[in-house]
This record gives structure tokens, C-alpha cells and sequence, in this order.
């Protein structure tokens, strides 16, 4: 029993429970036809590579929502950007949920606790997961793992991931809709290789005069021309034919789908996506990246904070501000000269620290970098006469001492 076996089963083993019903039905059937697909699996390494380099953090919002402080210290950010489990690096943790929601428009990560204290993080991989009530009125998650066993987890502890959210009640719809242009894509290969086959296995005919010769001696013969066409082909050299044979070359013409049909089929797995070509072939412009960035990145990593926020932390610590926030910038894809422009109109007011600045440009960070310089040429409105006038507010002692 593996590791995350040994998690899962420690707590179905020691529950007792009694199934009251199950909520919204099962999750979608279990299909890795996609995942299979080079296209497609190079479409969902982009997404998941790029969300993955994002930074979790544990914060304490005040009642606007405005940030007041940042646990550094906090074990789920431990957890989310250094180790998750024995086996996983945070970064492996976030690929993995990112290529499930994409891949099975499901994605489920369970929290392990000792007490109140987290204590590591697994991403739950099945095959075939349902929501079931308690007798005691609490949800659990029975799914059943890509081995063939079957687990229980309390819902609460349970991080779930969807896309494609619509009709069912608990899982995401599925990848149904790609599954045409996945078939149109497979029939143009595999028409393109069975063309290429005939087209190097037959070069043409060797047309025998001679009347008088049964089959046997026809087949012989044309074993004999082939073993001449192979030799001569290996060392070199002329191929000898009778007077009475003549050889007719076939010149066969492997049909199959062009290359602009082939790319308006391809066309359809990045709309599906919302991921163009240049995204995968790391050829993006800037305008291009930060489109990308904000409308498939973004809103991932929004889900992401939310759904982990609802269960590492209770009612109670979620109304004192308590949140977990993934950020990841996207200037770091921004051109040389736009991030000189960011440093030109930021650097006066403070907005970015010597290492955030330093990031950018791809340097490390230097020890005591993380502290904003800030011009001194700015005061409030309502203080501009005593900024100008050096008045500090406070009274001459000369004078008070006349």
C-alpha cells in the first residue's frame, strides 16, 4: 500500500459509516482519450506549468478586503509552496490539481491534519467519486482510486476543483465536446500513415510476355526482380530485365488531410482550451501572454485560493479575515522596455521593494532587499504650506523662551 493509500485508508478503515444518500448523482466516467493526445496533453502542460509557478499566501483581510497582514510563517503556505506530502514538492501538488481539472474537469486535494495543525496535502486520483451523507448529517467523498480500491473522506477536508460547472450537482461535465475533433485528428493520422505505408510497399509492376508461365513461375520471377531492385538499392548499380518482361513504376500518391485542414481541426483543441499555438510553442508576444495570463491563469488561481480557503480554515477564522491568495506576476513575460517603464513610473511612490524590482529583470534577491524606497517630494494636500515652509508643527524654544 503506497502513501497516499495508507492516508485514504487509515480513515475509512476507522469510520463507521452508515450511508444515508448519495447528493447530485456520480461524477463523470473516467476517460484518459484526451489526455493521450499529444496536442492536447502539450495544451494542459502549458496551463498547468504556468499555474503552477504561482505563490500561495496566508492572509488576514480586513472588513473591505484590503490586506493588513501576511503570515509568512504559516504552514499552508508551507505546505502550498515549499513540500505538500512525503512524495511532492508544492509544485507537484499544484501541477497535478491544475492537470486533473483540465483533464477530467475535476480535481479533489485532501488536507490531513494533526488537530488543528495541517500536515500535509494529497491529490486524490480516481476513477469514480460520489457525495454521500452521514447518519449523523455530515458529507463524506466515496470515490474509488485508479487501483481499483475504495476510500471515504470527510467533505470538509476535501479541496474540489471544477470546470465545466453546469448540470451536475457535484462534478464538472466532462470533455465530451473534444472528443469530435479528437476523432477527426485520429482519422487524419492514421489515413496519412496507412497512405505512406502502400506508397513505400508498392513501386510497381512487373508485367511478364512470356504466356506459356503458370502462377508459380510468375511469383518466382517477380521474387527475382524484387531481390535485384533490393540489391541494387543497397550496393548501387543497374537492374537487368528480360526481353520478355517489362516493368511499369507506380507512382502512388499519399491522400490524406493537408496541412491547412489539419491546423483548422487543431484550431478547435486551442479554442477549447482558450490556448493558442504560440502559448505552446513558447512564441508569445506580450499582448498575447497577458491575455493568455488573464483569462485562463487568473481565474484558475482565483478557484484555487477560494476552494482552499473554505477548508483550511473555519467559519470562524474566515470572518476574522483568514484567507490563502495565489499570486504570480505576469510582468515577468513583459518586455524589457515595459518593465523599464514600470521601475520609471513606480520607483518615486514606493509600489515595488529593490528585490521585487530585481525579480523582474531575473536577478536573485540581495540580503535587506525587501524595503521600498520612497521620494521624499510628495506630502499630503492639506500639509503642502508646512511641507514647503519646513514647519514641523512644533513651536521656536527661542521664542518660547522670550
Amino acid at each position: 500500500m503506497g502513501v497516499f493509500e495508507s492516508w485514504f485508508g487509515r480513515f475509512f478503515k476507522s469510520a463507521k459509516f452508515r450511508f444515508v444518500r448519495s447528493f447530485g448523482g456520480h461524477s463523470t466516467g473516467y476517460d484518459r482519450d484526451a489526455y493521450e493526445h499529444e496536442t492536447v496533453r502539450s495544451i494542459i502542460d502549458a496551463i498547468a506549468s504556468h499555474t503552477a509557478k504561482a505563490q500561495a499566501m496566508h492572509v488576514v483581510v480586513d472588513e473591505k478586503g484590503r490586506i493588513k497582514k501576511i503570515k509568512r510563517n504559516s504552514p499552508f503556505s508551507k505546505l502550498l509552496n515549499l513540500q505538500a506530502n512525503e512524495l511532492m514538492s508544492a509544485y507537484d501538488l499544484k501541477y497535478k490539481l491544475v492537470t486533473q481539472v483540465e483533464n477530467y474537469t475535476t480535481a479533489m486535494l485532501y488536507v490531513a491534519w494533526d488537530g488543528d495543525m495541517p500536515t500535509a496535502m494529497y491529490p486524490i486520483n480516481y476513477r469514480q467519486y460520489e457525495f454521500i451523507q452521514l447518519d449523523e448529517g455530515d458529507w463524506a467523498v466515496r470515490f474509488v482510486d485508479a487501483m481499483g480500491d475504495e476510500y471515504a473522506l470527510p467533505l470538509e477536508d476535501v479541496v474540489v476543483l471544477r470546470k465545466f460547472y453546469n448540470t451536475l450537482d457535484i462534478a464538472g461535465e466532462g470533455n465530451g465536446p473534444v472528443y469530435g475533433v479528437l476523432d477527426l485528428i485520429k482519422v487524419g493520422e492514421e489515413g496519412m500513415s496507412s497512405a505512406l505505408r502502400v506508397a513505400n510497399k508498392i513501386r510497381g509492376l512487373l508485367k511478364q510476355k512470356n504466356a506459356r508461365l503458370d502462377d508459380e513461375d510468375v511469383q518466382s520471377q517477380a521474387r527475382k526482380f524484387e531481390e535485384n531492385m533490393k540489391k541494387a538499392a543497397e550496393e548501387g548499380g543497374v537492374v537487368g530485365v528480360d526481353l520478355a518482361d517489362e516493368y511499369v513504376p507506380i507512382t502512388t500518391r499519399a491522400y490524406s488531410l493537408d496541412s491547412a485542414q489539419m491546423k483548422d481541426i487543431r484550431d478547435g483543441l486551442y479554442r477549447y482550451w482558450r490556448t493558442s499555438e504560440n502559448i505552446i510553442k513558447s512564441d508569445y508576444t506580450e499582448s498575447q501572454w497577458q491575455a493568455w495570463y488573464e483569462s485562463v491563469i487568473e481565474p484558475r488561481l482565483t478557484q484555487m485560493g477560494q476552494a482552499l480557503t473554505n477548508v483550511c480554515f473555519s467559519q470562524t477564522e474566515r470572518d476574522h479575515g483568514n484567507r490563502i491568495l495565489f499570486y504570480s506576476s505576469p510582468l515577468l513575460h513583459a518586455s524589457v522596455q515595459t518593465k523599464i517603464n514600470i521601475v520609471r513610473a513606480s520607483r518615486e511612490i514606493g509600489l515595488l521593494t529593490t528585490n521585487e524590482l530585481r525579480e523582474l529583470f531575473g536577478y536573485a534577491p540581495v540580503e535587506d532587499g525587501d524595503v521600498r524606497q520612497i521620494s521624499l517630494n510628495y506630502t499630503k494636500d492639506s500639509n503642502q504650506d508646512a511641507y514647503q515652509l519646513g514647519d514641523t508643527g512644533e513651536e521656536d524654544t527661542n521664542d518660547q523662551n522670550q
